[in-house]
Parts: structure tokens; sequence; C-alpha cells
């Protein structure tokens, strides 16, 4: 059987990521506040993620 949604590489990319205080206390405030499951909780947390933007080009879009 083989698993299509993620590798081994991003299944321990995450298990760091989620090792953190900062992640795993944002996962446990929306599954409370939102009644959301904690897999929604980690997509969403996830999800921001990927749109912040790195701090060495945040201010330069805004000078150019």
């Amino acid at each position: 059987m083989s698993r299509t949604s993620t590798s081994r590489f991003e299944d321990h990319q995450q298990e760091r990521l989620f090792s953190s205080p900062v992640a795993l206390a944002f996962v446990r405030i929306v599954v409370e506040r939102r009644g959301l499951t904690e897999a929604q909780a980690r997509k969403i947390y996830l999800d921001y993620l990927n749109r912040a933007e790195p701090a060495e080009t945040r201010g330069k879009r805004a000078a150019a």
C-alpha cells in the first residue's frame, strides 16, 4: 500500500514543526475555539506558514 499525500520526509518535517510549543498551542486553541478536528487545525497552521513572507523580503516589496 502506498501513500500519495505525503512522503516520509514531509512526515518528518511536520513532526518537527508540530513539536514546537507555539504550534501545539495554536492547534489546541483552534480545536477548542472553533470546534474543528486536530487535523483541520494543523492544516490551518500549515496554510498560515505557507502564506507567510520570509523576513528578508518583507520590506523590499514596499520600497520597490
